[in-house]
């Protein structure tokens, strides 16, 4: 993933790179690509990456930002949906920008999509289906969704299926990426800071589990068996006959879209039983199985029958590790208390540093922000405006939270704000207080104890065991001369490459100089053979040496007069 260039699409690549570019220039962004010097490694003018285009000029940066990906196609406004849920490495003011991105995308045709189908389960669409929908339900950057009626038992059925050619667009889009990462890491610091490279790694990551149907299959049968006899929760069924890397089959759920709070009051529902229900399966999946849905808006919550919520689209799911999962509990506990010195413990135990972290500047800012809110009802506390503001803090103290934590508290902040749509003064802190206890206290019991020392005396028994033959083989090198200390260096690369590049200037330059003057000698001395009164060698030698002395002019004028 670290060429942008691959053997077989050369020609595809680089015309895409060219276009990412041009597009970046027009929305004001070329500053940035002339910062990592890309007009080196794309055959473009550098002066064209200063150009803004004055329809552009008087919008916001976060605006810019999402016009700008959502121009260049599905691949990117998949990743400024996933910075939308990254506050800890965006400013705060593209967060809504981000969170609009759609792709506006016209859907596959009715022959691509039964060609699809039929494709991947291997029969005809009239063998399995008595009826197939051609116009989709829904149409989305990724896949398009068709109802369908099993022609077995007559089951109302919805198929997901997947884009054709979808995958090879991410594969390359995601190698432009990694490139342009890869270069602004090498000489601008913050790039570095937030790790641009990993960053694209994760995503890249993300979106291939999100292509993979089979994954979000796993994703809703696990969900399920979670959930299983949990009255409060509909796990939608699947046909796992029908389920394939690009085919999701699923039963067809026909309920209220949770935001159409007129019509769920309208047909009797229960709006506080409904908020309730909502926040537990959140911090139930959170802090008892450590396996949540990591994309809650009111678009995949549906309403059915009894109050009963049902959640669609499994395709992104985060999964908490029990140490991060008592680390968040205990970060909640001390955010429900705002003590400001346990705050500041527990966000250093979740977040890691991005450089040298000042501990009492932290917990001055955690005082102030503790300090805002000190006195307040619980009720009348915004957890997801806490958490917005925790994010700038740890942001300016250059903190970052592992992905699947901020997925997390950017979940839970969803369902706050679904929760208080429903019942406005609904107090979710209150609501997360027996989880987040419920999950200490186990975790302080005799058993869970006692198993984790036992872990430790055994961790601690191997160690002691290997420490005397390690020694010995430490010293034994250093005695013997082989201990080696590696240095490497960063950011060097390219300014090796640009006085590669002047070295061999001068070198042509000097190369052109003495064919020049080695032709005027010709020339002058008259030696033949002659073309009229003029040697042949003194004419051709005097043409080459104008020709590369031209093309010299010319590339240093097109690389800027670097």
């Amino acid at each position: 993933m670290a060429r942008v260039v691959r053997a077989g699409s050369r020609f595809r690549e680089v015309k895409r790179l060219r276009q990412v570019v041009f597009v970046l220039v027009k929305y004001g962004f070329g500053h940035l690509l002339d910062e990592v010097r890309v007009w080196e490694h794309v055959n473009i003018q550098r002066r064209i990456l200063h150009r803004l285009e004055p329809t552009t000029g008087h919008l916001t940066q976060g605006e810019r930002v999402r016009l700008a990906l959502q121009e260049l196609g599905p691949t990117y406004v998949k990743i400024g949906q996933f910075l939308s849920t990254r506050p800890d490495l965006v400013p705060a003011e593209w967060i809504p920008e981000l969170e609009q991105l759609q792709s506006n995308v016209a859907p596959i045709s009715t022959e691509e999509a039964r060609a699809t189908v039929e494709s991947e389960i291997g029969r005809p669409i009239s063998e399995v289906f008595s009826r197939f929908d051609d116009e989709p339900l829904a149409a989305a950057s990724i896949s398009q969704v068709h109802r369908a009626t099993l022609a077995s038992t007559g089951e109302e059925v919805v198929l997901k299926i997947q884009r054709p050619g979808i995958g090879a667009l991410i594969d390359s889009d995601l190698d432009i990426m990694y490139s342009l990462a890869r270069l602004a890491e090498r000489r601008i610091e913050q790039a570095r800071l937030v790790n641009a490279t990993g960053l694209v790694q994760e995503f890249g990551a993300n979106i291939r589990k999100e292509i993979n149907f089979t994954q979000e299959a796993a994703n809703l049968r696990r969900t399920a068996r979670n959930f299983a006899g949990d009255e409060s929760i509909h796990v939608p069924k699947l046909y796992d006959e029908l389920c394939t890397r690009r085919v999701l089959a699923m039963e067809y759920v026909q309920g209220i879209n949770v935001s159409r709070i007129d019509k769920l009051e309208a047909e009797g529902y229960d709006l506080q039983m409904l908020a309730e229900r909502g926040v537990h399966i959140a911090f139930e999946s959170t802090f008892e199985h450590g396996f949540f849905h990591a994309d809650p808006h009111p678009g995949n919550i549906f309403v059915l029958p009894g109050n009963v919520i049902c959640l669609l689209d499994y395709g992104m799911m985060g999964s908490l590790p029990a140490r991060d999962r008592d680390a968040l509990a205990r970060l909640a506990q001390a955010a429900i208390t705002l003590d400001e010195k346990t705050i500041t413990r527990a966000l250093l135990q979740v977040a890691k540093p991005q450089g040298r972290v000042d501990v009492d500047e932290l917990e001055a800012d955690v005082a102030n922000l503790a300090q805002d809110y000190a006195g307040l009802p619980l009720s009348e506390i915004s957890l997801g405006e806490f958490l917005n503001r925790m994010f700038t803090l740890i942001r300016v103290h250059r903190l970052r939270f592992r992905a699947h934590l901020i997925w997390l508290l950017k979940a839970i902040s969803t369902i706050e704000n679904v929760a208080r749509r429903l019942v406005p003064d609904y107090d979710l802190v209150d609501a997360a207080k027996p989880y987040a206890e419920k999950l200490l206290k186990r975790r302080l019991g005799l058993s869970v104890q006692a198993r984790e020392w036992g872990a430790t005396a055994l961790d601690m028994v191997q160690f002691l065991k290997e420490f005397p033959q390690d020694t010995r083989e430490v010293l034994h090198q250093l005695k013997e001369g082989r201990i080696r200390i590696e240095l490497e260096h960063t950011g060097l690369d390219q300014a090796r490459r640009t006085i590669d590049h002047m070295t061999n200037r001068v070198v042509v330059a000097i190369i052109v100089a003495a064919v020049l003057v080695g032709s005027s000698l010709v020339i002058h001395s008259g030696v033949g053979p002659l073309m009229g009164d003029i040697p042949v060698i003194g004419l051709v030698g005097f043409i080459v040496s104008v020709v590369f002395g031209l093309w010299l002019v010319y590339s240093i004028l097109r690389s800027g007069g670097t």
